[in-house]
């Protein structure tokens, strides 16, 4: 493979270079501002999708809390977090973005995904809000599952949750992911570098957003490694900061 880092943008570009790929001439008919904007709108959902599933982290010990009802998580109160997360992690404020630098499409598809977001935590109020019920399943992987599924049928923008050894099957990588995975799972990898590449025929950009394992996703997923987590599944075993994942996005080059 060919490796190089886009200009400004700290994302690592990932060309194939097997002979099954198109000439490189396909590939050069696509104007590199171009690939910047893809890359950058992608990368941006990625942020996004993940900054909804920290604003859940954030918030479990309140949403497994037996002894409330009404947790007063509404869709609206997520969204403010939301938001709040995004522009901390991206630079880009969500209430000004007409007035920002990004595309139309970029600016459509973020507001897409928002909507979306609110409507799964709408959509979990009644299940969230029970009382003398603890563990509700509502957790960041099952948000981000509901909120990439819909997203994807709503845009034809692929969002999908991955890892190594995924605990749903639906989450298996293909062989693409596969490789990014190992990468990410390196830990000389560099922290929250992305990997994209241009798939063949120049139809789509694919990018691998790395996830880290916080406090919270250790609850399940840390040690010691083997025995039952609250969900019945066995734990993983990470530590904290350990890559535990990405997030997978296929944006088709022509909207």
């Amino acid at each position: 493979m060919l490796a190089g880092l886009a200009a400004g943008m700290g994302l690592l570009v990932v060309l194939p270079t097997q002979a099954t790929d198109p000439p490189p001439a396909s590939r050069a008919s696509l104007p590199f501002q171009t690939i910047l904007e893809l890359e950058r709108t992608a990368r941006l959902l990625a942020i996004l999708l993940d900054s909804g599933r920290a604003v859940v982290n954030d918030n479990q010990t309140l949403l497994d809390d037996p002894a409330k009802g009404d947790k007063g998580f509404t869709s609206d109160v997520f969204e403010r977090q939301l938001i709040d997360m995004f522009r901390g992690r991206s630079g880009v404020d969500l209430r000004e973005v007409e007035t920002g630098t990004l595309s139309p499409r970029s600016r459509r598809l973020l507001k897409e995904l928002v909507a979306v977001s609110k409507q799964v935590v709408e959509d979990a109020q009644a299940n969230l809000n029970r009382s003398g019920a603890g563990y509700k399943g509502f957790i960041p992987a099952v948000f981000g599952e509901r909120v990439a599924a819909r997203f994807t049928a709503k845009t034809g923008v692929r969002l999908k949750q991955t890892a190594l050894v995924p605990r749903n099957p639906a989450n298996r990588p293909d062989a693409y992911e596969q490789v990014a995975l190992e990468a990410f799972a390196d830990a000389a990898y560099p922290r929250e570098q992305v990997i994209s590449e241009i798939a063949a025929a120049g139809a789509a950009l694919r990018l691998m957003f790395p996830l880290y394992a916080t406090r919270h996703c250790l609850d399940c997923h840390g040690q010691p490694k083997g025995e039952r987590d609250r969900t019945g599944y066995p734990r993983e075993g990470l530590v904290l900061g350990q890559n535990a994942g990405a997030i997978s996005v296929v944006l088709p080059v022509v909207p």
